[in-house]
């Protein structure tokens, strides 16, 4: 039995607010190869809080997908920010919980008295009606089961693609002979990602759930960041959460998804001098298109051109310490500069 609900509920934040961290929202590949499904589900979320009329469309649109990815590629490009290291390589942290999810099966409830079931029933996909034959062919459905059951029939559907299952449910649901449906949901799941937009400012909260998540995590450790409209970081600090108390974070997953990520951008390809300098820095072994950006050292463009050559200089008036981003066509260079 799950341990007494009415407990006290601790709750500990420590909020740490930083100066903000220059980044990119240019998506790594590492980024959609391990987030798809996130980003996906985020999508899903969103599009249903602003009852966008895009939730009734089986396919995500991309638009949606690349607003939220832009913003956690900042995150994740922050390299210098051990936050980001955190969530995204050492604890893992993905969206497995909530109402509204990607799921790649559902539970279809059909009449079998409609012949074009059989096939179903002898778990073929194909069924001879065209309006369900176009939706199996177009988004790759399989028949994995079949269950009669004495209450009623069900045939258990799988798909590869990260689709918004709910308006596929609804689009089976259209046709006759299918009954009702529901997406096949597992349970004991932790890790929760939530996502919000305020004008140009992205927020987003990344929950590691651990100790007995067969029906509810006990305790979590949230992570809470701000992308700026400049693509710029800000940790804006973590939550310690537990019902019986808080507990100290378990031995991290380690992903080592920023293995590649690192190697791309701690791969200095460009050189300059002199640095430090009284001011002006010359740049050398640039290609024409990559894009030069001085960042302050709270986080502010002070600077941003486009490179026609291979070599230019550039030219800061005040003494202090700032970044030069660098982008190029196989990632991102982040140098400091110092003007003494």
């Amino acid at each position: 039995m799950k341990k007494i609900a009415i407990l006290i509920i601790l709750l500990i934040s420590t909020v740490i607010l930083q100066s903000q961290t220059p980044s990119d929202c240019t998506i790594p590949y590492e980024l959609i190869e391990n987030y798809e499904r996130d980003i996906k589900n985020l999508s899903l979320k969103r599009m249903a809080e602003l009852n966008s009329p895009d939730f009734a469309l089986i396919s995500i649109p991309q638009t949606w997908q690349d607003t939220i990815a832009g913003g956690m590629a900042a995150i994740m490009n922050a390299l210098s920010l051990p936050e980001s290291d955190s969530v995204f390589n050492l604890y893992c942290v993905h969206d497995l919980t909530g109402p509204l999810q990607i799921y790649n099966e559902m539970l279809i409830q059909v009449d079998v008295s409609y012949p074009w079931t059989q096939a179903w029933q002898n778990l073929n996909a194909l069924t001879g009606n065209p309006a369900i034959d176009a939706l199996v062919t177009r988004y790759g459905l399989t028949v994995s089961a079949f269950y009669d059951w004495s209450f009623a029939d069900y045939a258990l559907l799988h798909t590869d693609s990260l689709l918004n299952i709910y308006a596929l449910i609804d689009s089976l649901v259209a046709v006759e002979g299918v009954i009702s449906g529901e997406p096949n949901a597992f349970f004991g799941t932790a890790g929760k990602i939530e996502y919000q937009k305020l004008g140009d400012i992205r927020y987003y909260d990344f929950y590691f759930q651990f100790n007995d998540c067969f029906d509810g995590c006990d305790n979590h450790r949230k992570w809470m960041f701000k992308v700026n409209a400049d693509c710029s970081v800000e940790y804006l600090g973590a939550e310690n959460w537990g019902v019986f108390g808080i507990e100290p974070l378990p031995a991290p997953v380690n992903c080592n998804i920023f293995t590649s990520l690192r190697e791309r951008q701690l791969h200095k390809r460009v050189s300059i001098f002199p640095n430090p300098s009284d001011g002006v820095f010359t740049i050398e072994r640039l290609e024409t298109g990559n894009i030069l950006i001085i960042y302050d050292a709270s986080g502010r463009i002070l600077q941003m051109k486009r490179v026609e050559g291979t070599t230019t200089q550039i030219s800061i008036q005040t003494k202090g310490i700032y970044v030069l981003e660098v982008k190029c066509v196989n990632g991102i260079e982040r140098h400091k500069l110092v003007v003494r």
